[in-house]
């Protein structure tokens, strides 16, 4: 008989989640499924908002990956004002976002999972 194991609440992340695990007859992993629940609202904050606010703001939907959220949103007010950044611009931005996913990932194994790897 096919078995679901559900772990919920998946701590050691930024913000909610769960996983379910399907299992089939012979007690196999026949599927898994990873869920996340996130709703923070910035979208009401940053309606009516000046567009060059919009970087500032939007960088503090996460405090694990800021600079991806920054990036992002300057990227979408350059597509609005139609503006083609500079060559060195370009370069800047994504060697600044390899940074973030440096830092990112720097932070989230050892403030997030290194503490139960090495402690139990």
């Amino acid at each position: 008989m096919p078995k679901k194991i559900i772990i919920d609440p998946v701590t050691r992340i930024e913000g909610h989640a769960k996983i379910s695990i399907y299992l089939d007859d012979t007690g196999q992993v026949s599927d898994a499924r990873f869920h996340v629940t996130e709703f923070r609202g910035f979208e009401k904050f940053c309606e009516g908002r000046p567009l060059w606010e919009m970087p500032g703001i939007t960088a503090r939907v996460c405090g694990i990956c800021p600079v991806s959220h920054l990036l992002a949103s300057a990227k979408a007010g350059d597509r609005i004002l139609s503006v083609t950044i500079p060559k060195a611009a370009e370069k800047l931005r994504r060697l600044m976002n390899l940074a973030q996913i440096i830092q990112s990932h720097s932070l989230s194994f050892f403030h997030l999972s290194a503490p139960d790897l090495l402690l139990g």
